[in-house]
């Protein structure tokens, strides 16, 4: 049951941001740039492998603390929890303001997730190392911890080397508004869906029920902001 849930988490919140993205850029006429490209990554990646996935963390170190501590197979009773808990919270709402910024606010928030996914990761390796742990907390989840911010550090170092005039255009920044509330709202829903499959069982069902309807509310509203183009 616990393999399930870390793997549908990296299902939800590293996998299902790069499709979402493949999927945007196939459907997108105005994603038409290098630059333009390289954000809808981006801005996927920040909003549910970062905000999506920094509260639904921050939600289950704060609320459901014994039953996280159990799947990495460390002690339960911990106030530890409640810290590790606003630390997620603390990167939710830092991935959520990121979608919308560009430059020094989104640089340090990659680096805060590089801090904690990779810290993170030393300490359950270590816990392996020292003691033969192979809980799905302690082990699965090292994947999502790594993978994410390689990938947004990747992709922003990128940008970095290959933006052009288009990337500081106004028009840039119409289409960049655009395109937000569709990531976000997807975010939205891929973390209502997890908890409620959490809740009711249907895992994996509830996670893209609820992914499919935050795109599609998503869709709707980016649809009435005026300037640029969105997806179809």
């Amino acid at each position: 049951m616990m393999d399930d849930l870390f793997l549908i988490r990296i299902f939800a919140y590293t996998l299902l941001p790069l499709v979402f993205a493949v999927a945007h850029l196939l459907i997108d006429p105005g994603a038409r740039t290098l630059s333009r490209r390289i954000e809808v990554f981006v801005i996927y990646l920040l909003a549910i492998s970062v905000g999506a996935n920094g509260i639904s963390g921050a939600f289950g170190h704060l609320f459901l603390s014994d039953l996280v501590a159990e799947s990495i197979g460390w002690p339960t009773g911990s106030p530890f929890q409640l810290e590790m808990g606003f630390a997620n919270l603390t990167l939710g709402v830092l991935g959520f303001l990121a979608v919308g910024r560009r430059g020094g606010f989104r640089t340090a928030t990659i680096i805060a997730v590089a801090v904690i996914g990779f810290g993170a990761t030393t300490v359950h390796l270590l816990d392996i190392a020292a003691t033969g742990n192979l809980a799905p907390g302690n082990t699965i989840q090292n994947v999502s911890n790594v993978t994410d911010p390689v990938l947004l550090f990747g992709l922003t170092w990128l940008a970095t080397r290959r933006d052009g005039p288009d990337a500081d255009s106004s028009e840039f920044e119409r289409w960049q508004r655009r395109q937000r509330p569709i990531a976000m709202l997807a975010a939205a829903g891929i973390g209502m869906g997890f908890g409620i499959g959490f809740a009711v069982g249907g895992l994996l069902l509830w996670t893209v029920v609820g992914a499919a309807a935050g795109l599609a509310i998503g869709v709707r509203i980016s649809r009435q902001i005026p300037g640029g183009e969105s997806p179809a």
